[in-house]
């Protein structure tokens, strides 16, 4: 008979749901749940999701014996409180983005790295494997581009506050794909558009990184070695060029044409078993690490969010 294995959620916000999915294709079985203390709403929401046991506090929750793993995603702010707490325990932690704004608060749990693991889930897309492997098969060209909605005029925690919690997704995702990276240059730095930047890895890949704020554009990856181009716009979708189709004039359309020929195309929907991608591979990882104490090498270490949320702080700073 398998042995039962119990996971806890902290955090009954948006992203919730997808965790909860994918704890139990995973295997896991949901012992128990909270969201802030005096939450009103995380009752209803573990009726909606049959999950029998609610905490009101959720340090009462992690300080239980009652799970073997836990996923924490409540808000950036609370997390490094809870995160502490639940540290302590000595059992395996996967805990959601960014943890915290700044690299220095996330290094002071070093000493727990083997426990804990960041949710940096597109890490698991099938077109950012392949990116990849691109990278690693010779030095690239790259550009990230990362359109947020901010308010630039709101503070440097208030109106860039998404380049802190959300433009770490694709600084994260250059760090997986072309590997370790550095800040050459910033342009643009007092520009209420947005930032530009000059990047260089240490394998040698060098390219931009352009946060165009408030434009109606795609986040968007794309590496360039040629003969070829690998595209991630968005970053779910991978599209492989090579070669340049060209378009006689017509009566239609008088001028000549030069189309980059797509040779392969890759999708990371839908994810495995219909769970948000990226999902089910970081609750196998959390269950790997329960089972036999290793975790999937993908899955991005406190050393990692540490640097993409000060490479965020630095990109976002006046």
């Amino acid at each position: 008979m398998t042995a039962v294995v119990r996971a806890a959620l902290v955090g009954a916000g948006a992203i919730a749901p997808f965790h909860i999915q994918a704890l139990r294709h995973a295997g896991f079985e949901l012992s128990g749940i909270a969201a802030s203390r005096g939450s009103q709403r995380v009752s209803s929401f573990a009726r909606t999701h049959h999950i029998n046991d609610v905490w009101d506090d959720p340090e009462e929750l992690i300080k239980s014996n009652t799970w073997d793993a836990l996923v924490i995603a409540s808000s950036t702010d609370s997390i490094p409180e809870l995160l502490k707490v639940a540290l302590q325990q000595e059992k395996p932690v996967l805990v959601e983005k960014p943890i915290a704004f700044d690299g220095a608060v996330i290094r002071r749990f070093a000493p727990h790295q083997e426990n804990v693991r960041v949710a940096y889930n597109r890490r698991f897309y099938q077109s950012s494997i392949e990116a990849r492997q691109l990278a690693a098969a010779g030095t690239c060209m790259f550009r990230l581009e990362l359109p947020d909605s901010v308010d630039p005029g709101g503070g440097e925690l208030d109106g860039l506050r998404s380049v802190r919690e959300n433009s770490v997704h694709g600084l994260d995702l250059l760090q997986y794909v072309v590997g370790p990276y550095r800040i050459v240059e910033r342009l643009s730095v007092h520009d209420p558009r947005g930032r530009v930047a000059l990047a260089l890895s240490e394998g040698g890949h060098i390219g931009s990184i352009h946060l165009n704020w408030n434009c109606p554009a795609n986040f968007s990856l794309v590496l360039d070695r040629a003969p070829r181009r690998f595209e991630l716009r968005p970053f779910e979708m991978g599209s492989m060029y090579e070669g340049m189709e060209v378009i006689e004039p017509s009566v239609e359309f008088p001028v000549r044409r030069y189309v980059p020929k797509v040779i392969n195309q890759v999708s990371s929907f839908p994810g495995p078993d219909g769970v948000k991608p990226g999902f089910l591979e970081q609750a196998r990882s959390l269950m790997q690490r329960v089972q036999t104490g290793e975790w999937d090498a993908r899955t991005a270490t406190l050393e990692d969010a540490a640097f993409a949320a000060d490479t965020a702080k630095l990109l976002a700073q006046e």
